[in-house]
């Protein structure tokens, strides 16, 4: 069944060999990717339109929804085949990697925790009211969840890194 529709995604009647479907898979892959980044991008703008107009329409939900189920698809598939794990073969490139996962969690939080107070704080209040809600709790609240993001994507990384030694 998975050649069949294979083969008329992109239209052809026979079977390819092996290099065409590995050709062919690279590029299903970079487009599945690229196309949840616009579909993302597309839901982000419907939210902001939505958020403007006082309204949640069912595109908005429709995209949250076919997103979410789209990850997690992709999650649990790569991760039950540990297709995510870092292999280190001595104990300095287990440093290293561990360095660099704990710089990535923190850069990650940050990203992170100002996006979220940028677009909670300006951008969606004064899209919903014209009025910009600046609070120190505000500040506080995405500061904690920023810390959290990176702290859980440290050790998210940190589950994935397996000593070969």
């Amino acid at each position: 069944m998975k050649n069949k529709m294979l083969n008329r995604l992109i239209g052809v009647t026979d079977d390819r060999d092996e290099y065409q479907l590995q050709e062919i898979y690279k590029e299903l892959a970079f487009s599945g990717a690229l196309m949840f980044y616009l579909s993302m991008a597309l839901m982000f703008i419907c939210l902001l339109v939505d958020t403007f107009k006082h309204t949640l329409s069912i595109g908005t939900i429709g995209l949250l929804i076919v997103n979410m189920i789209y990850a997690s698809k992709v999650f649990f598939r790569i991760r039950k085949k540990e297709l995510d794990s870092l292999e280190c073969t001595s104990e300095e490139e287990y440093r290293e990697k561990i360095k660099k996962l704990r710089k990535g969690g923190f850069q990650a939080g940050l990203y992170w925790g100002s996006l979220m107070f940028i677009l909670n704080a300006y951008i969606l209040p004064y899209l919903a009211s014209g009025l910009i809600e600046l609070t120190w709790s505000n500040f506080i609240i995405w500061l904690c969840g920023g810390i959290f993001f990176g702290v859980t994507m440290y050790f998210i990384g940190k589950s994935k890194v397996k000593k070969c030694y």
